[in-house]
């Protein structure tokens, strides 16, 4: 049996996810998500497929970040017309995340003048050939191939995927979640694998202490009360607003005195919690503990959530103290460009950046000292404090990712991808000398035999 692995995303960088198994003609691709980043990364969504979409066989799933689902409609377009294998979890939150994707892009190529990515016809076409799995459940693909989803404790419904082909079995780890989250179950430990693609977009470094996370936030909502300040938070749609959700909604419902508004000023993020609510068993113990006490974790006294513009620009009219979450993550669109043209001129404010900035991002040059930004032609000054708290990264950390990692028996090969290049290459040799690992880092392009 001869097993090709071609990666063609997210390879020595962070973001695109998209990777091609080829097993005896077989061909499965895990993943085919977009590039994210500046707009350089960007406009690689529109170069052409490296592969004949309409070679491929079957469709998996990850989870539903953008940088793994986001180009699954353009496969359609270019003539796939299989499966797209995910959990339920997974595929209600990637045709959230699809459906808004598609308006950003449609309004970012009309502004640019570029042709469409893909059309509306397919992505309802890509949104029609979901296939939900439970976790541990058998998916045979042909009399020598199957695949099982492993909880990969990312976000609600990630997948670490397990394939067997023949006597062989590759495991792709998708995102590896963190540490003792507040939502979603620790990952799944695996114990036998031939061959391992594992992430390392965290590879180098590790994360702030986990239990310290919380108070930081909370001590940021401390000091914008004391300083009748605005606390502008970006959010994530997936897992993080979540995350943040509940640890304020234990605060508030601790401290019944405390009254400053908390506004969640993204209708995708909202949308989102309504996809957590309805899959509660995906969710860890604790999570479910509280639950039996609290019936609703994401809300609580003075959480105001706005759906349309109109609600979102009188945010504005609302004195402080207050604090806004808003989108997107890494300030590269969302309601939140527009709350900083409000509030980033003054220095007593406070931006709270939650989580790994990709290079080239508005996120990323704030949280770096960028002197101004550009707001749709006018230079604004930045000011307000920037700050960041990555304990509630969805991301494993080094010490987790090893951890992970060594409960496999001795793997013929680590294979990394998801990672920056330096990143990957520091990982790669921790790996081996910790682990005892082979371990390579994936190239753009470069098929690989499975032996």
């Amino acid at each position: 049996m001869e097993i090709k692995l071609t990666s063609y995303g997210a390879t020595e960088e962070v973001t695109g996810s998209c990777h091609l198994l080829n097993i005896d003609g077989y061909r499965i691709l895990v993943d085919c998500g977009m590039w994210q980043g500046n707009w350089d990364n960007y406009v690689k969504n529109w170069d052409s497929f490296l592969f004949d979409p309409q070679n491929v066989d079957a469709v998996i799933l990850t989870h539903a970040h953008l940088d793994h689902c986001g180009r699954l409609p353009k496969l359609y377009s270019k003539g796939y017309n299989g499966p797209i294998y995910a959990t339920g979890a997974t595929i209600d939150l990637a045709k959230i995340v699809l459906e808004d994707s598609y308006f950003i892009m449609d309004e970012k190529a009309f502004r640019k003048k570029m042709p469409k990515m893909f059309g509306q016809k397919d992505l309802n076409r890509a949104m029609k050939s979901f296939v939900p799995l439970n976790y541990y459940e058998k998916q045979d693909l042909n009399p020598d191939i199957s695949f099982k989803l492993h909880n990969a404790g990312h976000i609600l419904g990630s997948s670490i995927v397990e394939i067997k082909a023949g006597n062989k079995t590759i495991v792709f780890s998708g995102d590896i979640g963190g540490e003792d989250m507040p939502l979603v179950k620790d990952i799944d430990i695996i114990k036998q694998a031939d061959y391992v693609i594992c992430e390392g977009t965290y590879g180098d470094r590790a994360h702030h202490d986990t239990k310290t996370r919380d108070k930081e936030l909370i001590k940021a909502v401390q000091r914008a009360t004391l300083n009748r300040s605005t606390l502008l938070i970006t959010i994530f749609a997936l897992e993080r607003t979540q995350d943040i959700l509940k640890v304020l909604n234990d605060y508030y419902e601790s401290h019944l005195d405390f009254a400053v508004p908390v506004f969640l000023d993204s209708p995708m993020a909202a949308e989102a919690t309504r996809v957590y609510k309805k899959h509660l068993d995906y969710l860890n113990e604790d999570a479910q503990d509280v639950m039996k006490r609290d019936r609703d974790i994401f809300d609580f006294p003075h959480l105001k959530i706005t759906n349309h513009i109109r609600q979102s620009k009188e945010i504005n009219t609302v004195p402080p103290p207050k604090i806004i979450m808003a989108g997107s993550g890494m300030m590269e669109g969302g309601r939140m460009i527009h709350h900083l043209s409000q509030y980033i001129g003054d220095r007593n404010n406070n931006i709270l950046f939650m989580g790994f900035q990709v290079p080239g991002t508005l996120g990323h040059k704030i949280l770096n000292g960028a002197f101004d930004f550009d707001y749709y032609g006018r230079k604004i000054e930045v000011r307000a404090v920037a700050d960041q708290i990555d304990g509630f990264s969805a991301h494993a950390d080094q010490s987790a990712l090893l951890q992970w990692l060594g409960g496999f028996k001795q793997p013929k090969q680590i294979l990394l991808n998801h990672g920056d290049k330096q990143v990957l290459e520091k990982f790669a040799i921790i790996i081996a000398e910790q682990l005892n690992f082979e371990t390579k880092v994936l190239k753009f392009n470069n098929p690989l035999t499975l032996k």
